[in-house]
């Protein structure tokens, strides 16, 4: 399956709220979860600050932001859809988490952040939207503090057929009006040595990629998440 790449943002309020009422329930919700729950198993010290890359409606900054709620510490959300942001702030209203969070709009390949700010970058979906990668993960190296972690995770340009079978079950569990944006992510993303090569012209050191059935992920800091077996 050869890349076709998709558009960076969501920029109509009215596809956003689609978005946000699809993606904001179900399974899609637990992957969301889970990635919160690694962030703060990597570790985010106390007081310390997390920025999510392409927050689209918050959902991995919010669970995050609830995780560390006590501690002291500060979630950015940054998207380029300032629709996206609108409802990020309204979903962060609900969840009573303003005050940990804040929002931004801007570009990934010019994080407008200044080097050494974050002790984590994370960031769901967004990596096959990125007109240009390896500038984006130039962008983490240097908001990132020396000591910092980062997870970016997506999913990954199926090859076999067993994860296409896979995907094909997960799709028909999605509103049909909405089956054709899952796709076209997948069509979107990258495989795995496509990644390593991306990784490998940018400045992020001390990367690895993880892998599972269906997602890609670039992982920085502890080995608290394991190695999936690489699809051949």
């Amino acid at each position: 399956m050869e890349r076709v790449p998709e558009t960076e943002s969501i920029a109509e309020m009215a596809d956003a709220r689609r978005f946000n009422e699809v993606m904001g329930k179900g399974p899609v919700q637990h992957e969301y979860r889970r990635l919160a729950r690694d962030v703060i198993t990597m570790g985010v010290p106390p007081a310390g600050s997390v920025l999510d890359i392409g927050t689209g409606p918050g959902f991995v900054a919010i669970e995050v932001a609830r995780l560390l709620r006590g501690r002291g510490c500060q979630v950015v959300g940054l998207d380029l859809s300032r629709a996206m942001l609108a409802l990020a702030a309204e979903n962060a209203a609900k969840a009573s988490l303003n005050g940990a969070l804040s929002w931004r709009e801007g570009d990934a390949k010019a994080l407008p952040f200044d080097t050494d700010e974050f002790d984590f970058v994370v960031s769901s979906g967004s990596l096959h939207h990125w007109e240009d990668p390896a500038l984006v993960f130039d962008e983490i190296a240097r908001v990132l503090k020396h000591d910092g972690h980062c997870i970016v995770r997506d999913c990954r340009r199926l090859q076999r057929p067993w994860p296409r079978l896979l995907a094909w079950a997960i799709g028909m569990t999605i509103p049909p009006d909405f089956r054709v944006h899952y796709w076209n992510s997948i069509k979107s993303a990258y495989t795995r040595p496509e990644l390593v090569q991306i990784l490998e012209r940018s400045r992020l050191r001390g990367w690895r990629v993880v892998e599972d059935a269906l997602d890609v992920m670039v992982v920085k800091g502890d080995a608290s998440i394991p190695p999936a077996p690489e699809e051949r």
